[in-house]
This record gives structure tokens, sequence and C-alpha cells, in this order.
């Protein structure tokens, strides 16, 4: 059975009856763009510009050339902040609580550089993923994308080079990037990992069984509801990365170096299949009432290493850690709603200025 992914904008073009043209994925070198009016047998039409978004290659000038009104960019910041393939889940890991899309000119010879048409922030609420702010910016971006070609002449009068003192660039993540370091990280860093890069690369740590280490994959981890009781009365004695579990409790908790607490639901095992919090206990700490994750894979030919606490460490105060999360997580809903436009103060270029 052959699968075939296609994009949203893919689908909605094929809908109204608009071709649809391919480029090659991320090698377009050798590639032109093809005649506007092709299928009807035209073949001296071209397209007027190009519009681009989440494209992970360089568009050499060659191909922006072809445009006659040049091509303009979609990114997923406010530029010249988080330059690069990676703006939304660096804004997430750095606990922005600001970003928004730019619609910029294309740059001939680097990449997010161009000159700034128009820009809307947004909020980025804590709780919010990835997936979630690729929703909401994907809405915004359509919305703002609109309102510059509708008056793009305009909107390059009054554009802007970007400030380069205040420039900030992104990288790409791995697998390695997202292992769970129980010395260090607080809880708030382990959940901002989890947020950053939800629905593409899973948090992990390690789990030691007897004369095995096996490799954990986080699936789906969540914080303390306010005023939500730890497990164990005496947490902050654990050492973090500390596996605690009731029988009928549906979530396992940990304690972090922070004295934070997070919850895990869901969990991959050595590259198994998925499995919930019920069957991770009974499969692999039902007989081991100390296991706890572990920052690195031990020598199992050893006895398990004790935890390290950093130097300088000092135990949490625990009314400090009970009441961590008092502060209530925020609803997304509103936030989250494609249909709600910005109002009119919320553009720091605005398109429709006079």
């Amino acid at each position: 059975m052959k699968v075939e992914w296609r994009a949203t904008s893919e689908k909605w073009a094929r809908r109204l009856l608009i071709p649809v043209h391919y480029c090659g994925g991320n090698d377009i070198l050798g590639w032109d763009v093809p005649p506007t009016g092709e299928e009807f047998g035209h073949h001296d039409r071209r397209f007027d510009i190009g519009v681009v978004a989440s494209y992970g290659a360089f568009i050499p000038p060659r191909i922006m050339n072809q445009f006659p009104k040049g091509m303009i960019n979609l990114h997923p910041s406010l530029l010249p902040e988080y330059r690069g393939p990676t703006p939304i889940q660096t804004a997430i890991l750095d606990g922005q609580e600001n970003s928004g899309v730019t619609v910029q000119e294309m740059h001939p010879t680097r990449y997010d550089a161009g000159r700034i048409l128009a820009q809307v922030p947004c909020k980025i609420l804590l709780g919010m993923t990835r997936l979630d702010l690729m929703h909401l910016m994907g809405h915004m971006g359509g919305e703002l994308a609109s309102r510059v070609l509708g008056r793009l002449d305009l909107v390059r009068q009054q554009s802007q080079e970007q400030d380069e003192s205040r420039v900030t660039k992104t990288r790409l993540y791995a697998h390695m990037d997202l292992r769970v370091n129980w010395e260090t990280m607080s809880a708030m860093d382990i959940m901002r990992m989890h947020w950053a890069h939800y629905g593409h690369i899973n948090v992990w740590t390690f789990l030691r069984l007897k004369n095995k280490i096996l490799h954990v994959k986080l699936l789906e981890l969540s914080l303390p509801k306010k005023d939500q009781k730890p497990l164990e009365e005496n947490f902050l004695d654990l050492c973090p990365g500390t596996i605690m579990h009731r029988r009928l409790v549906p979530y396992l908790e940990i304690p972090c170096i922070d004295g934070g607490r997070i919850h895990a639901t869901r969990f991959v095992v050595a590259s198994k299949q998925p499995c919930d919090r019920f069957q991770f206990a009974a499969g692999y700490i039902k007989k081991n009432k100390t296991a706890r994750f572990l920052s690195q894979g031990d020598d199992v030919r050893r006895p398990q290493q004790p935890f390290r606490y950093p130097e300088g460490y000092q135990k949490p105060d625990l009314e400090h850690a009970l009441h961590m999360y008092d502060t209530p997580m925020p609803k997304l809903r509103q936030a989250l709603e494609p249909d709600q436009e910005p109002s009119e103060d919320t553009w720091v270029t605005d398109p429709d200025a006079q």
C-alpha cells in the first residue's frame, strides 16, 4: 500500500482546481518555475510573485528572478530574532512569552535576512506545544500574507531593514539533544523541552533493569495541577528521577532537582510499542520499588552509581515546592481559535496603513 502525504495548501489547491507543481523536494538547483498557463496551452505567462512558507532549503537568486515581483517568505518569529530552522522550538525552550509572524522579502544570499514587510505578534502561553504554535501562527501568517499581497507596492515602500544588532539564530535539534539530565534540569526545563518538540522528537532517559540499560521515551508529560499533592510526602528526600507510583493513579510522578515534579503517562521502552503508565509499571518497576530514571547508561557490570548532586546544591524548601504550581495553566482554546482575526492594534507593521 502506498501512503502519500499532502500539505494542507495542496489539498485546498486541488479542491479549487488550482494546478499543483512539484519542485523535487529541497533540491531545486536545476528546477525552473513553470509557466502559469501551461496546463491551458499558454507558455508565455509567468507567476507574478512567489510565497515561501516552511521550506527548508536555500532558494537561489536564479529562482527568485523568475518571478517579476520577487519572492516573499513567512517566518514564525519576530525577525531579526530567531532566524533559522527552529524559531518556534527555540522560543519555547527559552521560555519566551511573546513571539509572532514576519513576512519578509527573500534575501538573495542569506537565510531570513530580507527586508521586513509586516509583522504580527502573538502570546506564547504556558503549556503551548510546538504543534499549538504551528497551528496558531499558520493561520496568522496566512492572514498577514494575504493582506501584504493585497497592498504589495505600498507595503514595500514602508518596509524596513532588519537590525543586525538584534539578530539571534536557531539550530536544528537531534535525538541526543532531548536526553533528560536529572542532575541539572528543573521540572520546567524538562517540560519546555517536551513542549518544544512535541509531535516530532521525544524526550528520553535511561532505566536500569537488573543487567540491562533500557532506553525510555517519555511520550506524554505534564505538570501537577494546582493543589495536587505529591504521591510521596518525603519526595524531596528522593533522588531526582525516582519513579513514584500508586496502584490506581493514572500517572507516574518524578521529582526533579529544583523540587518540582512531572507526571508521565505514556512511554516507549527499547523501541517497543507505546505503553501507558499501568503497563509500564507492571513490566518494569513492579518489583523494583526504588527504580529511578538515569541521565547516563551505567555499566551493568558494576553496581548502580549513587545520584550525584551538583556542587553547592541546597535542598529545596518544602513550602515552595508544594506551592510551585499554584498558578493555574491557562486555557488554550481562545489562543488557538483560527477564526479570530487580530485587532488592528496588534499589527507591528500594518499592511493596511495609509
